[in-house]
Order: C-alpha cells, then sequence, then structure tokens
C-alpha cells in the first residue's frame, strides 16, 4: 500500500487506474515495476511484478561540490539536473566570495526525491549544506578536482575515464582566494580548467557530470 503522499499524488495528479503500471523506488538502490490492483479513497495498492537493483545509476560515486549560489532557484535547478545526470552526493559550501545565504536543506532534499522519481533513478543522493569547507568527506573520494581559472590541465584529460570514485568543486562567482585554493590543493585536489568561456557556477558542474556520463556510459 502506497503512503498517503504517495497515493494523493497517484490519484490526483497522475489520475492513476487500477490495472495501469507504476515505478517505485526505497531510494536505497531498489527500482520495482507494478501494477495498481485496488483504488479507494485514499487507500492504494500496488503489486509488485519485477523488482532490479541500482539501474541506471553510475558504476561509482561522485559527488558535486558547489558554493552557494546567490539564488535559491538556480541552487534547486541544479540539484534537480545534478540528480538527473547521477550525482550521489551534493554539498554546498560557504566560500569567502560566496554569497552569504543558508539554503534549506529541506527543500533541496525534496528536489532531489522529486527528480529520482521523475528519472527513475533507485538512489536518493546525499544532500548537505555544510557549514564550512571541512565538512566535506573529501577523502572518501579518490579522484578530487576542482574548476581553476587560467588552470593549465583540462578538463579531457583530467576526467577519470575509467570508472572511480570522484568528486568535482565548482567555486563562487568571484572565485577562490588564494588560501582556498592552498587549502584545497592540500585536501588532494587538482585544479581543471574548461576553456576560454566563462561559464555559470551551474553550467560548470553538469559539463562535469555530463562528461562523466558520456565516458562512463550509465
Amino acid at each position: 500500500m502506497l503512503p498517503i503522499e504517495e497515493a494523493r499524488h497517484a490519484i490526483r495528479t497522475l489520475r492513476s487506474r487500477v490495472g495501469e503500471e507504476a515505478y517505485l523506488t526505497n531510494g536505497l538502490g531498489l527500482l520495482a515495476r507494478g501494477q495498481f490492483v485496488e483504488i479507494k479513497g485514499e487507500r492504494v495498492v500496488v503489486e509488485i511484478v519485477e523488482v532490479w537493483e541500482k539501474p541506471g545509476e553510475p558504476p561509482a560515486p561522485i559527488a558535486l561540490v558547489v558554493a552557494i549560489l546567490k539564488a535559491p532557484d538556480r541552487m534547486a535547478w541544479l540539484v534537480e539536473k545534478a540528480v538527473e545526470l547521477g550525482a550521489t552526493h551534493i554539498f554546498f559550501v560557504p566560500f569567502a566570495r560566496s554569497f552569504p545565504r543558508q539554503p534549506s536543506e529541506s527543500r533541496l532534499r525534496r528536489v532531489a526525491l522529486a527528480a529520482l522519481k521523475q528519472n527513475l533513478r533507485s538512489l536518493l543522493p546525499h544532500i548537505q549544506v555544510c557549514q564550512n569547507l571541512h565538512d566535506v568527506p573529501w577523502h572518501a573520494f579518490e579522484r578530487r578536482l576542482f574548476g581553476e581559472i587560467g588552470g593549465s590541465l583540462p578538463l579531457r584529460k583530467a576526467l577519470p575515464h575509467a570508472p572511480q570514485s570522484t568528486l568535482w568543486l565548482v567555486g563562487p562567482e568571484g572565485d577562490f582566494t588564494s588560501e582556498e585554493r592552498s587549502t584545497l590543493r592540500g585536501l588532494g585536489l587538482q585544479g581543471v580548467t574548461l576553456g576560454h568561456l566563462r561559464l555559470r557556477a551551474e553550467t560548470a558542474a553538469l559539463l562535469y557530470l555530463s562528461a562523466l556520463k558520456t565516458f562512463w556510459g550509465y
């Protein structure tokens, strides 16, 4: 039986009927195909027909770390697209030149959940609004990169073409301070250039995820 909120969505938004199919996920790696067998009031029962484990998920963890953006809607949009492209962890971090705002972690998680259901992912990404740089578990990821204005290493050479846990950091629109760059290198991050064009933070973030999706083929 579906939880009440999901039942209401199935009835009022999707206008589901008995006999129709639905996909369900626990957000922990399982995706199931089911069939509506009972719809009475707000009681909705779905019979499971088939179950898959981590279908379409990336073969290794992918973390996205982004400086806190000025507009909450831009952060929500970024979370939606990052979930669709396979990010498994998303961190928002304050930097010296980022916007002094505290994003709503609960809202970002709701956006992630909606995106998960929309594109049939089975693993709900970890979403965290950090207080500082050190809240990010940097060393949990083997390949750690950050966008560097004026850097010499191009993205195509820095990308891990074979699957391995990876982290991509996008800094604030005013760029990192020299102290922050030194801290990042001390944490094992390598600077990467994205070319001559100036990209918005969310564009730079999605460029990396899109490239990984292409190389890894998930």
